[in-house]
Parts: structure tokens; sequence; C-alpha cells
């Protein structure tokens, strides 16, 4: 994974604790499409308003892919990497 490997979660431990292991898609919660306009007009008010921190991406050259991959198993990456030939 790009952030790094997450922690190995034992599903039967959380069986016993009456716990479950869910996943959610975005699609899930926005499932019109005046939802998804008014979260799109929230997320253009705060980028027009340049309230939005973003990272740029990293580029590396394609002959450089190794010290990229070894970025992005670091964990240590933030955002985008790019290799560009």
């Amino acid at each position: 994974m790009a952030g790094g490997n997450p922690s190995k979660i034992d599903p039967v431990s959380l069986l016993s604790e009456s716990k479950s292991l869910l996943t959610g898609d975005l699609w899930d919660y926005l499932t019109t499409q005046p939802s998804r306009q008014m979260r799109f007009n929230r997320l253009l008010k705060y980028v027009l308003a340049g309230d939005l921190d973003l990272a740029k991406p990293k580029v590396y050259a394609l002959s450089a892919g190794y010290e990229a991959h070894r970025l992005m198993e670091s964990g240590k990456s933030v955002g985008k990497i790019v290799l560009k030939p």
C-alpha cells in the first residue's frame, strides 16, 4: 500500500468482541445527484478560497523508478508519486 502496510488484524478476535470489519465508499453515502452537487460546491468553495493545502506530487524520472518505489514503500510519502519518461 502507498502509505505502508497496515497492521495485521485477526478477524476471529474481532468476532469474539462483537466487532466487525467494514469498508465504505463515498458513493454509498452520496446516492443522489443533488447530494453530489452539494458536496462538489462545498469543495469548489474551499478550492477557490485557497483553503486547501495540497501536497505537490513528487516527480521522478522513469530511470529513477527504484528511488520512487523506495519512497512509496517507506510510508513517508504524502500525495502522488509520478514517474516521468
